[in-house]
């Protein structure tokens, strides 16, 4: 036994001095030719490479849910991991709102309906829960001021989300309803901070769950293989598309006009010709950056990340879906547009305010001299808040 120890031993030490020694190498860089020569040891080259951000990009045409873009990662020569796998899963933070407002918009919420940015408790047992628990924005503050939809998904208020979250009544609707988009239930937790995005979801289950805000709310699953022929070219399989209805088309089109809110005024879109809108998500610990951006004839749902969940950034300032991931939705639209790879004329199917429509001129509401309207104003005409998309505190 202790000859076997005594080689385990020197194993380990003659290990340790081949990882310690520097040696000349090829490590991932972020110029042209995506490396660069370095003198390294193994054991730096290793902790080098996991501090690498990851993405992960899928784009997909809603209509027929036709794959056009697959993006697994960084750079596949150092980096053989698929990060748009549908069996890789991260915390998609603020990105799950939408559900929630859509599922909530569905059954009768208006979108110019005012809830107060104040806290909203879940008492403990209610929704499954052993202690209450309220959720704070990502300020830690509440204004007490009035939003409505449009505006607190701009601003991507956690209080407005748990006020939609309790009204619901149960987690169930919006669970069933996004399984109904084509994300596995068993990913949703049967907990109120689902409402904030407290769910390990996968690129591909995110932008396909998409589709149905961009396809008058009818979900398309997401397919790569259209046809397949033998070798005398008889067709064996060919793909069709496999659409559901999960939505009506007046919410689906009061989704669109809240998607396009968020990204109105927003950084990166000033030169996009295209109809867009989207949403950002930024999860706890500033650990994982998405942004799930919609055009008529695309869908692109983009993660940044590290590999492992330690890797994060210091604080918000860069650590948020805004700064992460959504310069690369931005970049790819304008590419796509100069190259005329999609059609920047194109308009969302049904537009807001025909016979089914559902009313999005919330300032039919408002009332001249109101304080609070006079506030509502000097934030849907200032800058964005940097997609507040925290969680607050988790339970």
């Amino acid at each position: 036994m202790e000859t076997v120890k005594s080689e385990w031993i020197e194993l380990q030490k003659a290990k340790d001095r081949e990882f310690n020694k520097y040696y000349k190498m090829k490590v991932f860089s972020y110029n042209q030719n995506g490396e660069t020569d370095t003198l390294m040891t193994p054991y730096d080259s290793i902790r080098y490479h996991r501090m690498i951000l990851q993405t992960g990009m899928l784009s997909v045409d809603p209509k027929t849910g036709e794959i056009k873009t697959w993006v697994g990662g960084a750079n596949y020569k150092y980096f053989q991991f698929d990060h748009a796998n549908k069996s890789v899963a991260r915390q998609v933070g603020s990105t799950f709102k939408p559900f929630l407002y859509a599922l909530s918009i569905e059954r009768g919420v208006s979108p110019c309906h005012k809830i107060i940015d104040r806290p909203v408790t879940f008492e403990a047992g209610t929704f499954g829960l052993y202690r209450s628990w309220t959720p704070k924005n990502s300020n830690n503050s509440y204004s007490g001021a009035a939003y409505d939809l449009k505006l607190a998904l701009k601003q991507s208020k956690n209080s407005i989300s748990a006020y939609l979250m309790k009204d619901l009544g149960s987690v169930e609707p919006l669970r069933e309803f996004v399984e109904n988009m084509g994300i596995d239930i068993e990913r949703i937790p049967a907990k109120p901070s689902i409402c904030l995005g407290a769910a390990d979801l996968s690129v591909f289950e995110m932008t396909g769950a998409y589709t149905a805000f961009a396809n008058a709310g009818r979900y398309t699953e997401p397919y790569f293989i259209s046809k397949i022929e033998d070798k005398n070219g008889n067709v064996i399989y060919e793909k069709v598309p496999d659409q559901k209805e999960v939505l009506s088309q007046a919410a689906a089109a009061a989704m669109v006009n809240l998607l396009k809110g968020v990204v109105s005024g927003a950084g990166g879109f000033g030169g996009i010709k295209s109809e867009v809108g989207g949403k950002t998500g930024t999860t706890n610990d500033h650990t994982d950056g998405w942004f799930m951006g919609v055009t008529p004839n695309l869908v692109v749902g983009t993660w940044v990340g590290g590999d492992d969940r330690w890797i994060r950034f210091r604080t918000i300032t860069y650590g948020q879906g805004a700064r992460m991931a959504r310069p690369i939705f931005s970049d790819f639209l304008s590419r796509l547009e100069k190259d005329n790879l999609i059609d920047v004329t194109a308009r969302f199917e049904r537009a807001i305010g025909d016979d089914e429509g559902i009313e999005m001129n919330c300032a039919l509401y408002e009332y001249n001299g109101d304080e609070e309207t006079e506030w509502l104003d000097s934030l849907s005409n200032g800058t964005e808040d940097d997609f507040n998309s925290d969680f607050g505190n988790e339970f």
